[in-house]
């Protein structure tokens, strides 16, 4: 499968180039053969109906450039459970979500969903179904090498931090400054309490009777944002959004020193919500 041609580092979607970027990645899951059949808003699509019941799909899902695709797919599993649904989730790698190709991405287990927004701008709610049969058997080959993880921060909440980002981002280009500010704050916290983690690390304890008059990594980049409009509660929130996603990709190198800057293609997609806004 060739899910880096998910990757487009330069941000320009029109609605057809999402048309186009959503029947090839419907193209990469059909190759997975345990995936019978999937659905967007209503419209079901099979390999026989792909590219006819992909443009239906598609067309049903599209409000505007800032728009997501709920795709759920049906999965068939071994009957015996030599496969869970919790472990096949668990290599979302197989849909093409990784560190090269995904900014980031979250799951709502309680619904079987992982919620992603890919590099090339396109997100998506994928959704899951199952269905066993005794006639399968399911060969997941073999994970990538898989992240140390740091105990004091799993690698999920990196993941996670850059899907809020996208979504606080969306909301604020549609002009709902209650969801956005409080996606956006929720981010900025997010930093202090990474602040709060290494400070325990720092000094052997997660009890200070006072503090050390530390700096708010955040707020070091607040009044650093390009974007504006004549908006100033956007300029508010927006100013937030942008603090937190340089404080964040300094922060996380205190727990994974290989880390590489997510903001750069962060900030690729935010050129490109500017660039289309209404």
């Amino acid at each position: 499968m060739k899910w880096e041609n998910n990757l487009n580092m330069l941000i320009s979607l029109t609605k057809e180039k999402m048309e186009e970027l959503f029947l090839q990645y419907l193209h990469d899951i059909f190759e997975l053969p345990e995936i019978s059949g999937s659905c967007v808003k209503g419209v079901h699509i099979t390999r026989d109906t792909l590219e006819d019941a992909g443009k239906k799909a598609f067309e049903s899902s599209f409000h505007d450039l800032y728009s997501d695709v709920d795709l759920s797919v049906k999965v068939r599993l071994p009957k015996d459970g030599s496969v869970t649904p919790e472990e096949y989730m668990k290599r979302i790698d197989r849909f093409g979500v990784n560190e090269d190709t995904a900014l980031g991405w979250m799951f709502v287990p309680e619904n079987s969903v992982c919620r992603i927004i890919f590099k090339n701008g396109m997100r998506y709610d994928l959704i899951f179904e199952f269905e066993y049969a005794d006639d399968v058997s399911q060969n997941m080959g073999a994970p990538a090498s898989p992240v140390e993880e740091n105990k004091d921060w799993p690698i999920d909440n990196v993941n996670r931090f850059w899907f809020i980002q996208i979504q606080a981002l969306g909301k604020l280009y549609r002009k709902d400054n209650l969801i956005s500010a409080h996606l956006a704050n929720a981010n900025c916290n997010e930093t202090l309490v990474m602040q709060m983690i290494r400070r325990d690390r720092q000094y052997g304890t997660n009890h200070h009777r006072y503090g050390y008059s530390e700096e708010l990594e955040y707020v070091k980049e607040l009044g650093k944002v390009p974007y504006s409009s004549d908006d100033p509660v956007f300029n508010r929130i927006a100013d937030q959004i942008y603090a937190a996603a340089l404080a964040y990709d300094r922060l996380v190198r205190h727990f994974y020193p290989e880390y590489q800057d997510r903001s750069s293609a962060f900030l690729e997609i935010w050129n490109w919500y500017e660039s289309v806004k209404t």
